[in-house]
């Protein structure tokens, strides 16, 4: 059994689920979220696509391992300039084959990821990770998943749930600066969506319908504290309540910093 587990956690593809501006029931908290009409401001969404280009979509252009699909769930009430620029962006920095906009009526956003990995998988598990369209991953992001992910014991059943959280990251403050002015924090936080990946059955639980800070710690898991390994972001337009507190230790001369440098590469050209 556990050869067959490391043998799925090598091969599977790793679905990234992500959430552009998708109006419904999906864990944001913010204002936007809760109006149609500040969700589809003209000027938020050309910020949003900036950013979606700038920060995930380029960092997963770099990853070192590109077996991923990159699911986007987005409004079918989104205008079409959005929907087209979106597309855009996605063709111009992944392969064809490599990503899958879902625009979707309103409702419940685990709903419709769950959905998805049904159609695509079918039956059996399903490895699964969230990547913000504001925020980004690590170079080698999920490539160490699969490393920590192969350390833990095979599931028994389809109810047996498998969590890896990456606790420590960046955080980037771009609230009212202009870019040369963007701070860089260093940001510790387990369990929160960023940085948490799920293995789940394609038919049960999928990242959108769990208590993040509460069911992986029912699941056989693992916390990994040491590389920084995602950039979440700070700004005018955050879905989600994030701010800069004084738990964030400033990250001195940051475009210049080897980590940056070597693991981060997208982000010194922001």
């Amino acid at each position: 059994m556990e050869q067959a587990w490391q043998d799925y956690v090598a091969q599977q593809e790793i679905v990234v689920a992500m959430r552009f501006s998708y109006f419904g029931s999906s864990g944001w908290k913010s204002d936007f979220s809760k109006d149609m009409a500040l969700l589809f401001e003209p000027a938020r969404l050309a910020l949003r696509l900036v950013l979606a280009q700038s920060l995930p979509l380029r960092s997963l252009a770099a990853q070192t391992d590109q077996n991923f699909h990159l699911m986007i769930l987005c409004s079918e009430a989104m205008p079409i300039w959005a929907h087209d620029s979106l597309a855009e962006i996605c063709a111009k920095l992944l392969p064809t084959g490599k990503y899958s906009i879902v625009p979707r009526k309103v409702g419940v956003a685990h709903a419709h990821l769950g959905r998805f990995l049904r159609h695509r998988y079918g039956q059996g598990r399903v490895i699964q990770t969230i990547l913000d369209d504001d925020d980004a991953f690590s170079n080698d992001l999920i490539a160490q998943i699969r490393v920590e992910l192969a350390a833990l014991p095979a599931p028994t059943d389809a109810d047996d749930l498998r969590f890896v959280s990456f606790a420590r990251g960046y955080g980037l403050d771009m609230s009212g600066k202009d870019s040369e002015d963007y701070a860089l924090y260093h940001h510790r936080y387990p369990f929160i969506n960023l940085g948490l990946t799920m293995v789940s059955d394609a038919g049960g639980k999928n990242l959108f319908s769990i208590r993040h800070r509460k069911t992986p710690l029912q699941s056989v898991h693992t916390v990994v504290r040491n590389l920084p390994m995602f950039v979440r972001s700070v700004h005018e337009v955050n879905d989600s309540r994030v701010e800069v507190t004084e738990r964030w230790k400033p990250v001195a001369d940051w475009r210049n910093a080897p980590d940056i440098v070597a693991r981060f590469p997208f982000l010194p050209r922001l």
